[in-house]
């Protein structure tokens, strides 16, 4: 049964590699037909800018894709090594596209040549290597840089893209990465990707901008204040999932209030049909003295197995909402990676029956 399987994985991985063996045929006759069009150049009797718009709008692609297929149109043109070895499916279109733009930034035939034992990225690197990049470049690409951050339309998620001169790049994503290998590991079961991670450590980062120093976290002023705005009447009907504003629009959930009222002091102002009806005071659900208490009983992230003591905040075993009290014994420290993402972000909370020193999670079901 073993050596049936075996054959059977062995026939599909050859199918795999013959299907792309004709798929770099295709791509070579691709490559051989526009070399012909923009000879006749075909883009401007069509109105587009470029030969690689054309390409993008005719095949559909995107215009890396199509960018690639240009230069390897021009690799094919000029009867290069890569483009025969594409046209009897012996290397990738990706490969080929990479071996053009090295040629056309004057690789040497040796350095074109050893190419082919390196991976994918190792060619682009050598593409790297071989680019040019002048001042001038330098200042094009600085003057460019730009970070766009863009609320959803009711504002309850933001998105975030953007673009940095290369080295201002490397200094973001290696401080994400470091920040990001700094947080415990998520429980089995829950997303830990590169991206996610990425995700967290960001927000991770820009709370300590907004925070006071070390010296000052053991005065408790290491939160920072936040205004939220009530609509009596929708959050009532909606138990709180409605009706709750920050100053410039953004809304908030539930979830993310009660975060704010583990962790921060919160100004709030209750308004009835867009009237204000009172302004609160600047409360704190956790009075400084035994949050402080708190934190130096635990000694740290009380979760079993964490040993961070970053950002540590005082989180109540069982919810306030639930009536859990506000006193010691329903109180248990946590770092910001368990209080900020597995329980207000994914929904867990504390097990009221796990020891007070090594405390476990549950999942919670939570209505929509």
């Amino acid at each position: 049964m073993f050596d049936h399987d075996k054959e059977s994985v062995d026939a599909l991985e050859q199918g795999l590699l013959a299907a792309e063996a004709g798929i770099s045929r295709l791509r070579s006759r691709q490559a051989g037909l526009l070399a012909r069009l923009e000879a006749a150049q075909v883009a401007g009797m069509d109105g587009s800018r470029t030969m690689t718009e054309w390409i993008s709008a005719r095949l559909d692609e995107d215009p890396q894709t199509a960018r690639a297929l240009l230069a390897l149109s021009r690799a094919t043109d000029a009867g290069s090594q890569s483009s025969r070895d594409l046209a009897s499916g012996l290397i990738s279109f990706p490969r080929a596209a990479a071996e053009a733009k090295l040629s056309e930034l004057g690789a040497s035939p040796e350095t074109l040549a050893s190419s082919r034992g390196l991976d994918l990225r190792g060619v682009w690197r050598l593409v790297g290597r071989h680019r040019r990049i002048s001042r001038a470049q330098e200042h094009r690409i600085f003057s460019q840089r730009y970070l766009a951050l863009q609320p959803s339309l009711d504002s309850s998620a933001w998105r975030l893209w953007g673009e940095l001169p290369g080295a201002d790049g490397q200094v973001v994503e290696r401080a994400l990465h470091a920040r990001g290998d700094a947080l415990p590991l998520p429980p089995e079961g829950i997303p830990s990707s590169v991206s996610v991670r990425n995700a967290d450590a960001l927000v991770s980062l820009s709370w300590d901008s907004l925070t006071a120093s070390a010296e000052e976290e053991e005065q408790d002023r290491t939160t920072a204040q936040i205004t939220v705005f009530l609509d009596a009447s929708l959050a009532v009907s909606s138990h709180g999932q409605a009706g709750l504003e920050i100053p410039g629009g953004p809304r908030i959930g539930p979830e993310a209030l009660s975060e704010w009222l583990c962790n921060g002091r919160v100004d709030y102002t209750v308004l009835q049909g867009g009237t204000p009806l009172g302004v609160g005071r600047n409360t704190r659900v956790i009075p400084p003295r035994l949050r402080r208490y708190v934190l130096f009983r635990d000694g740290g992230c009380a979760v079993e197995g964490c040993s961070s003591r970053y950002r540590l905040q005082a989180h109540h075993v069982v919810p306030f909402s639930e009536g859990g009290e506000t006193e010691a014994e329903n109180l248990v420290s946590l770092c910001w990676f368990h209080h900020h993402v597995l329980i207000h972000g994914y929904g867990y909370r504390i097990d009221p029956e796990s020891p007070p020193g090594r405390r476990r999670f549950l999942r919670q079901t939570r209505a929509p």
